[in-house]
């Protein structure tokens, strides 16, 4: 029964995993991650606003009913200048508005608009690299610690089976006690290095499952890569092709850009706005002499004169902002030239600790199985052994985290260059 209760579980386990390729899993964290989602509809969103600043250049037509009862031969002595005539009536009616010159200012407001909407787009360009970065640097986690718990796995059988060769031999007398000791601190390190693994396992599980946009962590049956070996020689053609082409320059671009504009609108504040209005309408009923039909049509010119310097000031604040965007330009190329060469040395670094942890684990290899046959024969103690078993161990886990060390140094160098591959 208890067995059958053991298969049952694996069998569900094996159930809920899910197979997963580093393709499939990119393809589905840009389709699943809500941060883009929310990006990309913010984006949208903000090509609206050129629409609704450009409808102001269309003709506005408009239609009313008005139906009020005022006192006989009453005036509103309060409305301005306007007429402070009261009737009572009832009529109805539209009202035709047409914008004829602004001097370009609502262009340019709109062109503004329109450009700050397209640096949004970049900026979702920006944010798939990230989420592409997480999903891989996510990716290789995984793979690290599954490989790191592989190790630990295999090194705790070995030390396990050495424990039980000693302590046979020692209750036999042809081990001491000091020898089982050495053993069994030896195993209980390894014991520690499996739940270190086990619980990274876990951790990775849940970083892929948060960049792949999703909420309830699952186990996940994905597939190993090699190692790719070609790394470009010149870190400056790198940094080249990032000021090229990384979406945070162009949004920034795009931003300055659109200061610009909104500054150029600005300087046409005080041109005159020209309009025509028309409204048309009748008057069924009201008090008095007063014709059934209404109609009128007027040419409107607005001349600025003065505003309390209000026109100066947002000139002022416009330029700033231009000015602003312009420093914030130069400092984000200065840090994308420090983060791709950073990114690069680490890359490299990490290639080559592949050759070096390679010779580590091939010479701490035949130093354990030499340090092996000196003890089983006499000429070596238990210290000798258990060191040499320690250098296997800790070349076995340099080695593993090496390789995908590198991997997730090479997704970081290829986000910082702004592409998918490298």
């Amino acid at each position: 029964m208890r067995i059958f209760l053991v298969l049952l579980a694996s069998h569900l386990c094996l159930a809920q995993e899910m197979k997963l390729t580093l393709e499939e899993a990119r393809a589905m964290a840009l389709r699943n991650h809500p941060a883009l989602a929310s990006l990309d509809a913010s984006a949208q969103a903000a090509l609206e606003t050129s629409k609704q600043i450009r409808s102001t250049l269309l003709p506005q037509l408009s239609g009313g009913f008005t139906a009020a009862v005022a006192d006989d031969n009453s005036r509103l002595a309060i409305a301005g200048l306007v007429s402070s005539l009261l009737v009572s009536r009832v009529g109805a009616g539209v009202n035709l508005t047409q914008l004829l010159s602004d001097f370009g200012r609502t262009r340019l407001q709109a062109d503004a608009a329109l450009t700050r909407a397209t640096a949004q787009r970049e900026g979702v360009k920006s944010a798939r690299l990230q989420v592409l970065a997480g999903v891989e640097r996510a990716y290789y986690s995984l793979l690290r610690a599954r490989e790191l718990t592989k190790v630990a796995e295999e090194t705790v059988r070995a030390r396990q089976l050495i424990v039980d060769q000693i302590s046979t031999l020692a209750q036999s007398q042809l081990r001491s006690t000091l020898d089982v000791s050495f053993a069994k601190v030896n195993l209980s390190d390894a014991q520690l290095l499996l739940s270190r693994g086990q619980s990274e396992i876990e951790a990775s599980e849940s970083d892929l499952t948060a960049a792949l946009g999703l909420r309830d962590r699952r186990s996940y049956g994905i597939d190993d890569r090699s190692v790719d070996d070609a790394l470009p020689p010149d870190v400056e053609v790198l940094v080249a092709k990032a000021l090229a082409q990384r979406p945070e320059l162009a949004q920034t671009g795009l931003e300055l850009k659109a200061a610009g504009q909104t500054l150029a609108a600005e300087k046409t504040l005080y041109w005159p706005t020209l309009s025509v209005q028309g409204v048309v309408g009748t008057l069924p009923w009201a008090q008095g002499n007063f014709p059934t039909h209404y109609g009128a049509a007027g040419f409107n010119v607005s001349i600025p004169v003065f505003n309390g310097h209000l026109f100066e000031s947002r000139q002022r604040e416009a330029a700033l902002r231009v000015r602003a965007i312009e420093n914030l330009r130069d400092d984000q190329r200065n840090r994308i030239a420090r983060d791709v060469r950073n990114a690069y040395v680490g890359a490299r670094n990490a290639h080559e600790r592949l050759k070096l942890t390679a010779e580590f684990l091939a010479q701490a290899r035949l130093s354990l199985d030499l340090a092996q046959t000196r003890y089983e024969l006499g000429l070596g103690s238990i210290v000798e052994l258990s060191q040499a078993q320690l250098n296997r161990t800790a070349a076995e886990v340099a080695g593993a985290s090496a390789r995908y060390d590198y991997q997730i140094l090479r997704a970081a160098l290829r986000y910082q260059v702004g592409e998918d591959e490298l």
